[in-house]
């Protein structure tokens, strides 16, 4: 029973090892030399202003969800373009890209005509002032 776990073992104690190995060499011969403006966070070579926790405006959510989706979808094109050149059927593997490339495109339009790619919004469009 103690042989099946054999190599179980060995590879638990080297991956602990292997973290914990960096982590003390590291603590004892790195330079220890504390400082205020050491210990600040960084921002683009600015000094930072207010806290750490501050609310950011819905539209940089949407903009970055709007790329990742878009992205993560043409990251599909890549596979479909190496199958592409081995297919049997190239018709029907150029419908089938055109076909995705038309979905994306409809949610390029969805997304437009939604306003979520229009970085300046006016606050007029979405409250009504009441006079």
């Amino acid at each position: 029973m103690f042989l099946s776990y054999h190599a179980v073992l060995v590879f638990l104690i080297t991956g602990i090892v292997m973290v914990c190995t960096p982590m003390v060499l590291g603590a004892l011969f790195r330079p220890k030399n504390p400082y205020p403006a050491k210990s600040m966070p960084y921002e683009c070579a600015e000094d930072p202003v207010g806290g750490a926790q501050v609310r950011f405006d819905m539209r940089f959510y949407a903009a970055a969800l709007i790329f990742i989706v878009f992205d993560v979808e043409i990251a599909f094109m890549f596979p479909w373009a190496f199958v592409f050149s081995t297919y049997p059927d190239r018709t029907l593997a150029m419908l089938e890209g055109v076909f995705f490339l038309l979905v994306l495109g409809l949610g390029l339009v969805y997304v437009w005509a939604k306003g979520d790619v229009d970085w300046v919004k006016g606050f007029n469009r979405r409250r009504r002032v009441q006079g």
